[in-house]
């Protein structure tokens, strides 16, 4: 009796080790935007949430790097309240997400305080010069 009860907490431990809370849904990304409207080197912007599952983050790295983050926090994205903001909108340094109180940084989206394990959701982007597009 002993080993069918073994066997059905191993079982069941192996099957709720495959559920994937953490996981955001694939949404089919690819719009423009004119660089200047993000502004100079450190600053970031937000879309609306018609891009992406809530939004997307888009952060001016560098002279001609561009940064897009998906804006559902990776830790336990069925959360309504899941969403990151940048800790300052002149000069953001942070990604933070109120609801679970998980922080990333901006640079890579890599988590850094709260119980987030997972990077953030990053999109890719290609700057032309003039448009920068982000894709997935």
């Amino acid at each position: 009796m002993s080993n069918k009860l073994y066997f059905i907490i191993v079982l069941s431990a192996i099957i709720s080790c495959g559920d994937d809370d953490n996981y955001i849904p694939e949404t089919y990304v690819n719009f423009s935007i004119v660089a200047s409207e993000i502004g100079g080197v450190g600053s970031g912007i937000y879309t609306s949430n018609v891009y992406g599952v809530n939004g997307i983050i888009i952060f001016h790295k560098d002279i001609n790097q561009y940064i897009a983050f998906e804006r559902t926090c990776s830790y336990d994205p069925s959360e309504s309240c899941a969403i990151v903001n940048m800790n300052d909108l002149i000069s953001p340094t942070l990604l933070v997400d109120s609801c679970c109180s998980s922080k990333f940084l901006i640079e890579d989206g890599t988590p850094f305080d709260g119980p987030a394990l997972l990077p953030l959701k990053q999109y890719q982007t290609n700057f032309d010069g003039i448009y920068l597009n982000v894709f997935n």
